[in-house]
């Protein structure tokens, strides 16, 4: 009789510890040291102030997975973690539910940033490095520069992909950032960018096909300019690569949040996604990863040390001269843009 009375006053004590919560939302991440750092320093805190439950899945292809949950009318997750580029096709397809900026505070995002269906949380920048046992310190100080083969001589390094060459491309040209995706919309926009990368051709000694191999350039010194991402010229830096790189006239792509048609906790979801995208929480997610900030107010209050702010794209400093990648235009013309480089390329 004791050994139950004891197994109920256990079971109504657990009870009584238990939270109570308002509700519940699953999220779906890539899982791995990028899933755990949105967990820690996102949806982790913001489900605790908001009571939300939350339930994590991981998935590696977001696409492919809300596009099977959507098609089959069986949606499990509430909110998804995508490239923007991913977050503009879904919202293509009609698989994302519009965000409510009721509950959702668009006002953070910098100019040209801001999506209906995939708000976007955190930057990267495709960047300029240099070999500094080649030319110091002192590398090209715009794409101009980095076209200019005089004036700095040397093998040089370009993905073997168009999207963020096209935008590359006609700021080398001087094409002022706010001008670029009205440039490539024109008539002969895609076909000016294409040519300006066929001239640099002679000069490009590798097309690399991976974020890791650009950064492995860097740290052989096979390359004397490469185009890379922020991160990876970082961590080959970090590396000891003899190398530096610069923000000017960067290239911003962004991963976003969305809420898959038809998800089950749809109202849950958008207070999650606000509650995830404070200053505050897209602040402390540059400990984890050198992802800059898309919500503007991080920046402020010294949240973020400043040796970190030199690291992240969308930082003071680095993002004034910048070109935010437009997702939509790119699921708009990507595979004639693309076709029109690998036509390139064959010649």
């Amino acid at each position: 009789m004791n050994r139950i009375l004891c197994a109920v006053t256990t079971l109504m004590t657990l009870a009584a510890s238990s939270p109570t919560w308002a509700g519940s939302a699953t999220i779906t991440t890539a899982g791995g040291d990028y899933g755990n750092a949105i967990k820690e320093a996102m949806w982790g805190p913001a489900a605790k102030e908001l009571g939300i439950e939350v339930r994590e899945e991981t998935q590696s292809d977001g696409l492919a997975a809300i596009r099977m949950q959507v098609t089959a009318g069986s949606v499990t997750t509430d909110v998804i973690h995508l490239g923007s580029p991913e977050g503009a096709q879904a919202a293509n397809l009609g698989l994302l539910e519009p965000l409510d900026f009721s509950v959702i505070d668009s006002a953070s995002l910098p100019k040209g940033a801001k999506s209906d269906f995939c708000f976007p949380f955190d930057s990267y920048g495709t960047v300029m490095a240099w070999n500094t046992k080649t030319y110091g310190e002192s590398g090209p100080k715009s794409w101009a520069d980095f076209w200019d083969v005089k004036k700095f001589p040397g093998r040089r390094a370009m993905r073997a992909n168009a999207q963020d060459l096209l935008e590359i491309a006609l700021l080398s040209e001087g094409v002022a950032p706010s001008d670029v995706y009205k440039v490539l919309s024109e008539k002969d926009g895609i076909a000016r960018a294409i040519a300006r990368i066929e001239a640099l051709k002679p000069d490009v000694a590798v097309w690399w096909t991976s974020g890791a191999q650009s950064a492995q350039l860097l740290k052989d010194g096979e390359a004397d300019l490469v185009i890379t991402w922020n991160g990876r010229a970082a961590s080959a830096i970090k590396d000891g690569a003899a190398a530096a790189y610069s923000f000017h006239q960067s290239v911003i792509g962004t991963d976003c949040l969305a809420v898959p048609k038809g998800a089950p906790n749809k109202a849950e979801a958008m207070k999650l996604i606000s509650g995830m995208t404070t200053a505050q929480r897209e602040a402390k997610l540059t400990q984890y990863i050198s992802y800059g900030p898309m919500n503007t107010s991080a920046y402020q209050g010294g949240a973020i040390p400043t040796d970190r702010m030199k690291e992240l794209a969308t930082a003071p400093g680095n993002v004034e001269s910048s070109v935010f990648s437009d997702a939509a235009w790119w699921t708009q013309n990507g595979d004639r843009a693309q076709s029109a480089f690998d036509e390139m390329m064959s010649r």
